[in-house]
């Protein structure tokens, strides 16, 4: 019986250290498929103060996922102070014209600073 439990010991130990190892995270990033990698690829812009990612970050507020949309609002929000009536979880239609809005926002920002938004 005490090599049995060395056995079971054994497989328990082997099958819970493979438990533990877990794949790469990737680096976030706006423009990636996944929402979660994208929704810190945001958070990311926002703590760096990236004004360069403000053209990704209006293009995720067409985005078809809800919580995205609602961290792309959040960033611009917090580099616009401003949310031209946009609210993420609208449909896409009643989105439209505050997403426009948004859109223009962006184009004036490139006039005003082009380097730094990758016009």
């Amino acid at each position: 019986m005490g090599r049995m439990s060395r056995r079971a010991g054994l497989s328990l130990l082997l099958g819970l250290s493979g438990v533990a190892c877990t794949a790469p995270r990737p680096a976030p990033n706006i423009a990636d498929a996944d929402p979660t990698v994208k929704i810190a690829g945001i958070k990311q812009a926002v703590a760096r103060k990236d004004r360069a990612a403000l053209p990704a970050l209006v293009e995720q507020l067409d985005s078809d996922d809800p919580a995205v949309r609602l961290f792309a609002l959040q960033a611009l929000e917090r580099f616009s102070g401003d949310r031209f009536g946009y609210e993420y979880y609208l449909d896409e239609q009643q989105r439209r014209p505050s997403l426009a809005r948004w859109q223009e926002w962006l184009k004036q920002q490139q006039r005003e600073a082009p380097a730094s938004l990758g016009k």
